[in-house]
């Protein structure tokens, strides 16, 4: 992957062609681009997805634009400090590619004012033919899918585990590790980690970080049609490279249960607060 520096951004060169021809070649076009699909809109960020290129070069993209808050500003100035934020996000992936990492293709980022405001943007390739693992798992049930369907679901599951003890012996924590955040694409059985806005890395993996990233998978596994207890502790084992937990192993699983706990009560209250609030 070469990058260049082109009209206000860093992009891919291999996809500098393609923004050309759609006139979405510089930070300005993009943060001001009303095409598209809106995907997902929150108070200080938005998500559109958009085709360009003809036939055989055409392409979907993400585009993501963030408007920093004052706290990120603040954030940015002090040495040292972790920044949760659209930059954070593309030099992840740019690290995470460079490591042979499967996650989201970068396309372009950008920062500057947009209205005033300071302004970020990064932009990225879609998966094709991927779907969320969180819906993927239910299709491998045996009244769907058979036996073969079970024995498939158990490989994915010891699968997503090593993947997920490979990223924390990197020394990265995701903040995220929900499984609708890994994708997979079920002809070749690649899997993909996406949503890096919060993705940290330090030297040595701090215990606590790895902690919530796993009960926060186990917090959503448990919300999946056809992943069982069993489930759980196969992923266990696969995270450990071991068969049978020892003492270490159990007083963790222990601390990962009770902060999934935490995470399903907390998402209670904050439904219960958003039927109030009517949203």
């Amino acid at each position: 992957m070469r990058l260049v520096r082109h009209n206000g951004l860093v992009v891919n060169e291999e996809f500098l062609d393609v923004l050309k021809d759609a006139g979405l070649d510089g930070f300005s076009s993009l943060m001001g681009f009303s095409g598209g699909m809106l995907f997902k809109r929150k108070k200080t960020r938005s998500i559109v997805r958009f085709e360009a290129g003809r036939g055989e070069r055409k392409r979907a993209f993400y585009l993501k634009r963030h408007y920093r808050s004052r706290g990120e500003r603040m954030k940015r100035l002090i040495p040292g400090a972790l920044v949760e934020d659209g930059l954070n996000e593309w030099e992840k992936m740019i690290l995470l590619s460079e490591l042979g990492f499967p996650t989201m293709v970068p396309v372009a980022y950008g920062e500057g004012n947009e209205n005033g405001r300071p302004a970020s943007l990064t932009l990225t390739e879609e998966l094709y033919d991927t779907v969320r693992v969180e819906e993927f798992i239910p299709t491998l049930s045996f009244e769907r899918s058979g036996m073969e369907g079970v024995m498939e679901k158990r490989r994915l599951i010891k699968r997503i585990a090593r993947l997920a003890r490979r990223f924390h012996d990197m020394g990265f924590n995701h903040q995220d590790f929900y499984l609708g955040h890994f994708f997979i694409r079920p002809a070749t059985g690649e899997l993909f980690m996406v949503d890096l806005q919060r993705v940290q890395r330090r030297n040595s993996p701090r215990r606590r970080w790895i902690i919530k990233d796993l009960a926060q998978l186990v917090f959503s596994a448990q919300g999946i049609e056809n992943f069982t207890a069993s489930d759980l502790v196969r992923f266990g084992h696969a995270y450990a490279g071991r068969s049978r937990f020892n003492d270490e192993d159990r007083e963790m699983i222990k601390r990962i249960l009770e902060k999934s706990r935490r995470i399903a009560e907390h998402t209670v209250k904050l439904l219960e607060r958003r039927a109030r609030e009517g949203r």
